[in-house]
């Protein structure tokens, strides 16, 4: 064995993934708003549960605190919901401009 891999020391303290924060998953952030503009009532409140709490699942999985989990999952779902009013505003945007053209 090499000098250089006898001297190689390991850390002693306790290490952990850093998950990539939730509210940066701009594709899983437009999936889920443009699922939620589709149902409503109490499919679309199942829906929203089941995703978040698979989020949350896959957090706790990577050792994640559970404060950390709940601080992740509430700015994921402002995420969510600012996409929607995003969307809903482009919708309104488009609208509107189609009303006022100009026909020649």
């Amino acid at each position: 064995m090499s000098a250089a891999l006898r001297d190689v020391r390991f850390s002693k303290t306790n290490e952990r993934v850093v998950p990539f924060p939730l509210a940066g998953q701009v594709n899983t952030i437009r999936r889920c708003a443009a699922e939620l503009e589709n149902i409503h009532g109490e499919a679309a409140l199942q829906y929203w549960k089941t995703e978040c709490r698979a989020l949350a699942e896959k957090l706790r999985a990577l050792g994640t605190e559970e404060e950390a989990i709940r601080q992740q999952v509430m700015a994921f779902q402002t995420e969510v919901q600012v996409e929607m009013m995003r969307r809903y505003s482009d919708r309104l945007a488009a609208e509107a401009q189609d009303g006022y053209r100009l026909t020649p």
